[in-house]
């Protein structure tokens, strides 16, 4: 049997109406958990305070070394994602950091892109995968 995975969040006004929720590739479901371990801070899952990443821990240290940092954070998503995410086997974890000029109508900002990228191997497949994805550090967003 084939398994289903369904897209997050989840559409419970679907479901109260009878209809189906949406449902994704299992990459698109790796990619979703991904982001999600990578976006939670520590405590904020109730059921395990340990779920979630040191990013939200490193967010506004502007004196810490640079490279220690990055260094965390990348052991950090490796080690989270690899106790969390029992679907895939991680191989690696890439981790650059980047200033990016934001520009709205009236400021010009500069702010820290952390791209993340996670190397793997699907287990149901065995193909290999990889997640992409650029977050925003202080504040902590998405690109």
């Amino acid at each position: 049997m084939k398994e289903l995975f369904y897209k997050i969040p989840f559409d419970f006004k679907k479901l109260t109406i009878g209809e189906d929720s949406r449902k994704v590739t299992i990459e698109e479901s790796l990619a979703q958990f991904i982001s999600l371990i990578i976006s939670t801070t520590f405590g904020e899952y109730k059921y395990d305070e340990d779920f979630g990443t040191e990013i939200w821990e490193t967010d506004f240290n502007q004196l810490a070394n640079p490279n220690q940092l990055k260094d965390l954070i990348k052991e950090s998503i490796f080690d989270k994602v690899k106790k969390y995410e029992k679907r895939l086997i991680i191989t690696n974890v890439e981790l650059g950091v980047v200033e990016d000029t934001l520009s709205h109508e009236l400021s010009i900002r500069v702010k820290k892109r952390l791209d993340i990228i996670v190397y793997g191997i699907i287990k149901q497949t065995n193909q290999p995968y990889y997640y992409k994805s650029s977050y925003y550090l202080a504040p902590f967003s998405f690109k």
